[in-house]
Parts: structure tokens; sequence; C-alpha cells
């Protein structure tokens, strides 16, 4: 009962908590890609140029997704770095995990978008 009045009514507490500062960097991050994204994709409209053929359109579009792939993947990496960062200066194992595994689950999708300019895999 005493641990239900403590924490009961305190949302002071809660907005200078951990989980909620951690929160509210993701919904912001996700917010900013998600308004990039969709700037880029009303500004830039894939058709066939006039005297343009199928393939030239088709590999606009790839052109257009391996490239904002590749900066979305950089992101997250950036983001698990500075994940990994803080985990190391709070020296929390779990976080330090959850950073390298984000940190590296963003850098292998930047390395599959440039291995794919590299092999020219959509050619």
């Amino acid at each position: 009962m005493r641990k239900l009045t403590k924490t009961t009514g305190n949302i002071s507490g809660f907005l200078r908590s951990r989980k909620f500062k951690k929160a509210l960097v993701i919904c912001v991050v996700m917010a900013i890609m998600t308004t990039m994204f969709a700037i880029t994709a009303s500004a830039a409209t894939p058709v066939a140029p006039a005297g343009g053929t199928a393939e030239a359109t088709y590999q606009t579009v790839i052109n257009f997704f391996i490239t904002w792939l590749t900066r979305i993947g950089m992101l997250v990496g950036l983001v698990g770095a500075i994940m990994f960062a803080l985990a190391i200066k709070s020296n929390d194992a779990e976080q330090k995990q959850a950073g390298l595994l984000t940190m590296v689950a963003g850098f292998v999708v930047a390395a599959v978008c440039g291995a794919a300019n590299m092999f020219n895999l959509f050619v």
C-alpha cells in the first residue's frame, strides 16, 4: 500500500525518468525521419520521361530507395553508437547490448545498400 501511495500522482517524477526521456527521443527521431521521407516522396514523382522507357523509371525508383535506405541505415547506426556511448557512461550491460545491436543493424542496412550499388544488382 505504501508503494502505491508513493507513486500515485507523481507525474513530475515520471517526466524526469530515464524511460520517458528515451521514449521522447525515439518519438522525435521517428517524427523527423517520417517528415523527411514524406517531403522527399512527395517531391520526387517517378514518371517515365517523354522518350524514356519503363527500365529508366524502374532504375530511378530503385536508386531513390537505395539512397534513402542507406541514409536511414547510417542514422540508425549513429543512434546505436550514441546509445552505446551513453551505456558505457552508466555502465549498464543491457543498454550496451541494445546500443551495439542497434548500431550493427543500422550499419548492416547501409552495407547491403552499398553492396547493391557496388555489384550493380538492380541494373
